[in-house]
């Protein structure tokens, strides 16, 4: 199975958060740190790593909304 990868921007985007503030969380949480990349490069970020982020983050977090499933 491949794994899903996004910029931190698009995740941040889909998950409700500015691009920073889910920088932040990735360096806290799971000691990510992000190089510095040249206009118009991206550093891709494995969906897991923001599964984790979330669960230390958020409550509740219904992944299969952000996966654009419905729930029964």
């Amino acid at each position: 199975m491949i794994e899903k990868v996004q910029s931190l921007s698009k995740w941040a985007r889909d998950i409700g958060v500015y691009r920073g503030t889910l920088k932040r969380w990735l360096a806290a949480d799971l000691a990510i740190v992000l190089p510095r990349v040249s206009k118009g490069c991206k550093v891709l970020i494995r969906e897991r790593d923001i599964e984790v982020v979330l669960r230390k983050r958020t409550a509740r977090s219904d992944w299969s909304l952000l996966r654009g499933k419905k729930t029964a």
